[in-house]
């Protein structure tokens, strides 16, 4: 069976300050169109967040800006720029050259993208070194990517197992900045961490922002977590953009009743009730 081709329409590039650009993007599997993205875009240093309910085809959009998506039987046709270039007539070599120095996986469960008994250290610079770099430079930089992200080179010796689950995202957060990406994809980053870890990454991901200028792509269902990082949310819901707006705009007044619902759906934390409140809640019940 024959890997699945690409075609490219001709789409708008999108503005000149687009590190991303999508336009009249479908990712179908066999004749059923399971995305369609009229327009997306992700500023130079801006942070959009990507929401939605599971299958609304948020995870599926990050890895066709990977080239991934056709490896898992999929069809894509439209356009996928990144820094104006043309991702989907890439031939493979090229995307390869661009994963990781280039763009970037920060991936949901990081303790299932690392190989157990491989150490940390290992990882990244068998990674750098497929990429050009020497034995001692791969060395250098894979140190100098961990002091990046908070952690000491000692954690170079450690295998996965011996790190927390954020220490462990930390690590991957590194390999992307250990190889150059200047365009990160976080894939529901900070749903397999705890709430005081998941507020550590997402300051880490905020300071790499401000002091490296990065662009970020973070898809999550947590509407909640990308209110309080993105400038900007983009809602999807059955593979369609319903929404794309500045994030205070979107939270604070929503146009469509989707959106609404997300929002409705974020828990809310207040005082527990009292004693009359919770007698008229029973009463109530009864």
């Amino acid at each position: 069976m024959t890997e699945p081709t690409s075609t490219t329409g001709t789409g708008n590039p999108g503005p000149p300050h687009s590190r991303l650009a999508i336009s009249g993007l479908t990712i179908s599997f066999g004749s059923t169109p399971t995305v369609y993205l009229d327009s997306l875009t992700v500023g130079d240093g801006e942070i959009v967040g990507l929401a939605g309910e599971s299958g609304a085809g948020k995870s599926l959009t990050g890895l066709s800006v990977l080239g991934l998506t056709p490896r898992m039987g999929a069809w894509l046709t439209g356009s996928i720029r990144l820094d104006g270039r043309e991702l989907l007539t890439l031939p493979e070599r090229e995307l390869r050259r661009l994963r990781g120095g280039t763009m970037a996986l920060i991936p949901q469960s990081p303790a299932s993208a690392f190989n157990p008994l491989l150490r940390v250290g290992t990882v990244i610079t068998r990674a750098l070194r497929l990429h050009g770099d020497t034995r001692a430079q791969a060395r250098q930089r894979a140190e100098a990517a961990l002091e990046r992200v908070r952690l000491s080179k000692e954690h170079l010796r450690r295998y996965p197992h011996q790190l927390s689950g954020g220490q462990l995202q930390r690590v991957a957060i590194a390999l992307a900045l250990a190889l150059g990406a200047r365009f990160l994809i976080a894939d529901e980053p900070t749903s397999a961490l705890d709430v005081t870890v998941q507020a550590e990454i997402l300051q880490l991901l905020e300071r790499l922002r401000a002091e490296e200028g990065l662009s970020i792509l973070m898809v999550s269902h947590d509407l909640a977590a990308l209110a309080g990082l993105c400038d900007r949310i983009v809602v999807m819901r059955d593979g369609r953009v319903v929404e794309d707006r500045p994030t205070l705009e979107l939270v604070t007044s929503p146009n469509d009743p989707y959106t609404e619902e997300l929002i409705d759906a974020v828990p809310q934390l207040g005082p527990a009730p009292g004693p009359a409140e919770a007698g008229r809640a029973g009463t109530d019940d009864a």
